[in-house]
């Protein structure tokens, strides 16, 4: 790591790497990583490339730095949602509130930043979402399980899965468009009634790939 400035304190040093990461998150967000300039990320942050260097060695290591500091906490949020939910419903209502909650928050840059991420084929993003895939299978697979009364199989599961967040997440990524298709509907995508609409959606494909009998396969002597 580069050696800090001297004239340099560590209040300022501070102030410097949150207008750094700021700064790089609206760039990431307009230009992808490979369009993204760590020239034009210090200066828009109102830093020499000394103070950028100090904090993150490279591009990729800022990228990856944001990435983590967007995700981390949504999947820490994921568990402490699933896990504890009387049911499957309150499950999926839950995770719909941390979505509903990140896009609030940080809506603009964050539906940019993970289009131009998923676009490129994810390939920073992969390495957390595959280091927390087996928990929340796990996790959902314990909901499932409760709530078909029977196990249900991983790979069953696994579509389930994509189901749910399908259903929620594209709700929040796709809502500028879902605003303008529907502005005189008055659609409100942080709303109740749009909430209930997604969980009433989300659970009735749920229902039905339930009951397509793709069921674990029977062992023992009456197989």
């Amino acid at each position: 790591m580069t050696p800090r400035p001297k004239d340099s304190t560590p209040a300022k040093t501070e102030k410097s790497r949150q207008r750094i990461l700021e700064s790089a998150e609206a760039a990431f967000a307009a230009k992808g990583f490979d369009g993204a300039n760590m020239r034009e990320i210090a200066s828009s942050a109102g830093v020499n490339k000394y103070m950028l260097y100090y904090h993150f060695d490279d591009k990729k290591t800022l990228f990856e730095h944001i990435l983590n500091a967007i995700l981390t906490p949504v999947f820490r949020k994921l568990t402490a949602a699933i896990e504890p939910a009387a049911d499957l419903e309150e499950a999926i209502a839950n995770v719909y509130q941390i979505y509903a909650d990140l896009f609030a928050a940080r809506g603009g840059h964050l539906r940019a930043f993970m289009a131009r991420e998923i676009a490129a084929g994810a390939p920073r993003a992969k390495y957390l979402f595959r280091a927390k895939g087996p928990e929340m299978a796990a996790l959902w697979g314990k909901k499932l399980d409760e709530y078909a009364g029977r196990p249900v199989n991983p790979e069953q599961v696994g579509l389930i899965i994509m189901s749910i967040m399908t259903g929620i997440v594209s709700t929040f990524l796709m809502s500028p468009l879902y605003e303008a298709m529907f502005d005189k509907l008055d659609l409100d995508i942080s709303g109740h009634d749009l909430k209930a609409h997604v969980i009433k959606y989300v659970l009735g494909g749920i229902d039905m790939c339930l009951a397509s009998g793709n069921s674990p396969p029977e062992t023992g002597e009456g197989k």
